[in-house]
Order: C-alpha cells, then sequence, then structure tokens
C-alpha cells in the first residue's frame, strides 16, 4: 500500500505545528540551559524529535525541503562552535574550556549577559540534532519511507 493512500490531513497539520512548537521549546532550553535545566544536549534532543515525528508523516524529502542543509553541516557547524568555545579561553591566557563571559547594555532589552558557554551548548545543539538527523534519514531510505 503507498504512504500516500493513507495521507490524513488532520494528523498532517498537527505534527507540523508539533514540530514548531519543539523547535521553540529547544531554542527556549537551549538559551536557559547554563543556569537552569536544559542545555544543548536535551535542546537538540528535543527539537529532532520534532523532525522524526515530521520525517515519519512527510519523509525524508520534505524533511530535506523545510531544513535545506544537510544534517552533517549540523555536525561540522556543531563541531567547530564547540572548538571556538574550547580555544577562545587560551588567547586570554586561561584553561581551555574556561567560561569567558561579555556584558551588553541593549537599550529596550537591558543587560545582555552572554558567554563562551552559549557557544559550546549551542555546538552540541547543533550536533546532537545532525547525528539524529543523519541516523533517522539513513533508516527511513533504507526502509523507503518515502
Amino acid at each position: 500500500m503507498n504512504n500516500k493512500s493513507l495521507r490524513n490531513i488532520i494528523l498532517e497539520k498537527i505534527v507540523s505545528l508539533f514540530m514548531k512548537v519543539m523547535l521553540i521549546f529547544s531554542v527556549y532550553l537551549l538559551l536557559r540551559g547554563h543556569n537552569n535545566p536544559g542545555g544543548g544536549f536535551i535542546g537538540g534532543i528535543i527539537a529532532s524529535t520534532g523532525f522524526i515525528f515530521y520525517t515519519i508523516i512527510f519523509g525524508t524529502n520534505s524533511l530535506q525541503k523545510i531544513i535545506k542543509i544537510k544534517p552533517q553541516t549540523f555536525i561540522g557547524i556543531g563541531l567547530f562552535l564547540v572548538l571556538i568555545a574550547a580555544m577562545l579561553p587560551t588567547f586570554f591566557s586561561t584553561e581551555i574550556l574556561t567560561g569567558l563571559w561579555i556584558e551588553a547594555r541593549i537599550p529596550v532589552l537591558g543587560t545582555l549577559h552572554a558567554g563562551t558557554p552559549l557557544i559550546f551548548d549551542t555546538g552540541v545543539y547543533g550536533v546532537v540534532i545532525g547525528v539524529i538527523l543523519t541516523i533517522i534519514i539513513s533508516i527511513m531510505e533504507v526502509l523507503k519511507w518515502n
């Protein structure tokens, strides 16, 4: 039986909305992860879960159209960000992976505190999404789930 014959409009709309909610929640967890529960790993898993549900309903071709880049690119960018976060402190005569912080005054938002832990968490977020999507796309292509 063809997957197109099993189309369910309500399920497709729910999964599309669910994926967007999961992505927003994953970014929220990523941004609050240094001082509170959350971070790049759990944020990446939650984002990947949204992508997995979307892929199950719409197929791998539809997923690749909405993310526009290959999952392996997420892995490369994530590893690059982790490397930057790890090595940046050495340029300021401190040990590898030492947290560096900056404070910027933004007129409407107030004071923004940002640092290398956020860069590290963002790298982990990218690696987790890339690895999970690579695995899921590979499995679904072997199963011919398009």
